[in-house]
């Protein structure tokens, strides 16, 4: 493909630039008399037919979606032995650009730009549609201000033409779930996750995850508490941490259920800025303060103010297996054996089926050296996701320091063993 050329009623005008699949050109429409983007299939991959599929497939999700938020389809097809996929011609920045010259945006404007992704989302998600590569590269803002959703190439649709298989990791793991990371079966709460990242961003200019690799970046959902957004920026109000933090929650079953949910809390937001969404579960502003103090306490690893907190919302909550989890890892790593114990197998036998807990249950012994009953929760968690690489690790750490001791066992039995023979050659 070059410039000059013609496909179906566009001319090529300019490369943009290309990727491993193919290349994107701005064309003129004869027809409509507008510039549009058009993508298109590298010609050595037009002759293999799960390149074609997954390309066609990418051009038919596209089809099922017409929001002001997310880039128009026009036209797709094949002529002159490319495949193409013609989109709305959108001129503006990434909001990637955007973070990087500016830094965190003024909470106002973050929660617009939020809104406006929920919306699309929704909108998706209605359609059977999941995202799966949610992050601010694959946002645009136009010069108009108007913010314009991209890239579905990966999208996951009930259609039944491409199913991800169950183990395979898909995305940019910086803006991506703790099940996806852990290539698990995800729903339209893995992109609402990866929504609670983008908005932290904006209102922080950072990343909520620390990391740079797959593996850091899973093993730190999966052991931190991620600071609030106002940690970062003191002014950002308590309804919008409450909010992004809701959205950040490990366990998908703690998160809005669906886009609409957000949409409504935000919407509530706008029309009342004192507006607060509660807080895993909490009913009243003071224990969420503690749930929340608790929570922070533990990521610094402040495990007496933890332990404080977390005893205040016992007092009135005894139903949270999440809370018994944060005090048995407080007193473990305080080394308190008998009441880690107590609290861990207490969350456990709340929710048996809860693989997150589990997970947490194994690192907690871990901590407490309790290797033997550490090893068995991790292979217990290993039955359910066999691939996750956390656990696997710490299987792998334990079996380090089982060989070690068994090294220095084999070598303690040698001295004693010449020790023996010196005596028995003296007399």
């Amino acid at each position: 493909m070059k410039v000059g050329d013609k496909l179906h009623t566009f001319q090529i005008l300019e490369e943009l630039g290309h990727g491993g699949m193919g290349g994107v050109y701005i064309g003129f429409d004869a027809e409509t008399k507008q510039l549009v983007a058009i993508k298109t299939l590298f010609s050595e991959f037009s002759k293999d037919e799960g390149y074609i599929r997954r390309f066609q497939r990418e051009a038919e999700v596209y089809k099922k979606l017409n929001h002001p938020n997310i880039v128009g389809f026009v036209h797709a097809g094949f002529e002159n032995g490319a495949y193409y996929i013609a989109m709305e011609h959108i001129k503006g920045q990434e909001l990637a650009d955007i973070l990087k010259a500016n830094g965190h945006l003024s909470f106002d404007v973050a929660v617009k730009i939020m809104g406006h992704l929920a919306d699309a989302m929704g909108h998706a998600h209605a359609a059977g549609i999941i995202h799966r590569d949610l992050k601010p590269q694959n946002i645009m803002i136009t010069e108009e201000g108007e913010v314009k959703l991209l890239d579905f190439g990966i999208a996951q649709a009930d259609d039944g033409l491409v199913n991800t298989v169950t183990g395979s990791i898909i995305g940019t793991f910086f803006y991506s779930s703790p099940e996806q990371n852990q290539g698990k079966k995800i729903d339209e709460r893995s992109d609402l996750y990866s929504l609670g990242l983008i908005f932290y961003e904006l209102l922080t200019g950072q990343r909520a995850l620390c990391g740079n690799t797959l593996l850091e970046v899973t093993g730190f959902q999966m052991r931190n508490q991620i600071p609030k957004p106002s940690a970062h920026v003191a002014e950002v109000p308590q309804g919008i941490d409450k909010i992004v933090m809701k959205l950040l929650e490990k366990n998908p079953n703690n998160r809005y259920d669906n886009a609409n949910e957000l949409i409504k809390d935000i919407q509530l937001f706008k029309d009342n800025p004192s507006f607060d969404p509660g807080s895993a579960g909490f009913d009243s502003e003071e224990l969420s303060d503690w749930w929340e103090g608790a929570q922070e306490a533990l990521l610094v690893r402040n495990y007496d103010k933890a332990i404080e907190l977390g005893k205040k919302v016992e007092e009135h909550k005894t139903d949270s297996p999440e809370l018994y989890m944060l005090l048995g890892k407080a007193y473990a790593g305080n080394k308190v054996m008998s009441q880690a114990m107590d609290y861990l197998r207490k969350a456990s036998q709340m929710e048996p089926d809860n693989f997150e807990l589990l997970l947490d249950h194994a690192i907690a012994l871990f901590n407490l050296g309790c290797y033997k009953e550490a090893k068995q929760k991790f292979k217990d968690f290993l039955d359910y996701d066999s691939d996750n690489l956390y656990a696997n690790r710490y299987l792998n750490l334990i079996k380090e320091d089982e060989e070690a001791k068994r090294k220095a066992d084999e070598e303690a039995a040698v001295k004693r063993m010449k020790a023996l023979k010196r005596m028995n050659e003296g007399t």
